[in-house]
């Protein structure tokens, strides 16, 4: 009988890092570009994706990962949840409840629920809060006239979750609407997320959108540029942070 060490993952882990140390310990611009933690969780991004790309393409506000860092050991130190959205439920999948045990993760993604449970949502939150006029000009329909679900979707979890950390690792409308709605919420409910992660992927309007994050100096952000992302390394960008949050 075979018997599975419950360590071979970590072990598979460490050795795949260590090969990445190997193949960037000479690579000019990510060792004067990136600081060490920024290090960390591009190395992680490369593990969970096997492409060396990210190492010259992913971008961080100042002190995002530090600030987030420092967030999460205290609401860790007050044994309080830590609220995250996702895009889609590949990301929410992603997202690892054990390599931070100390921390309460609370994840939430509503692509899956069906065009009129999100509209029933939607008016029910901004009725709540009083934001009819504030979501008066942005287009509140799913469908070739509207916005695309996930767009929708993200938008409404954010309301009723008002969550700290926003990942998006699938759709660049999302991303988008994340911004958008998140500057509709500082103006009229003085909220904003801790920390946006920012990697959709594709051909149409990713590397846009990223862009678009990166230049906005109102966000703590994470991401990367060009056509590469994905759930697995939006998720993975969140698990290093967690684990450096020990």
């Amino acid at each position: 009988m075979n018997i599975v060490n419950d360590n071979s993952g970590i072990d598979i882990y460490n050795e795949s890092i260590s090969i990445i140390n190997s193949l960037l310990a000479e690579d000019d611009i990510f060792n004067s570009k990136y600081t060490e933690l920024e290090k960390i969780v591009i190395k992680r991004v490369i593990h969970a994706s096997s492409d060396m790309a990210y190492s010259k393409t992913m971008f961080f506000t100042e002190n995002s990962i530090i600030n987030s860092i420092n967030f999460i050991k205290q609401k860790s130190k007050l044994n309080k949840p830590i609220k995250i959205v996702c895009d889609s439920r590949m990301t929410e999948a992603g997202i690892s409840s054990t390599v931070n045990e100390k921390v309460i993760v609370d994840v939430r993604c509503h692509i899956g629920l069906s065009s009129e449970e999100l509209s029933e949502k939607f008016y029910g939150l901004i009725s709540n809060y009083n934001l009819k006029s504030e979501f008066n000009n942005t287009n509140n329909k799913i469908g070739t006239d509207g916005i695309t679900r996930s767009a929708y979707s993200i938008r409404i979890a954010i309301i009723e979750n008002l969550p700290e950390f926003i990942i998006i690792g699938n759709a660049p409308t999302a991303l988008i609407e994340t911004m958008n709605t998140c500057k509709i919420l500082f103006k009229s409910l003085n909220y904003k997320p801790n920390l946006i992660i920012g990697m959709p992927v594709g051909f149409v309007g990713a590397d846009d959108s990223k862009r678009n994050l990166m230049k906005d100096g109102f966000f703590s952000s994470i991401g990367n540029t060009g056509n590469l992302g994905g759930s697995a390394v939006a998720a993975a960008a969140m698990n290093a942070i967690l684990k450096e949050s020990i």
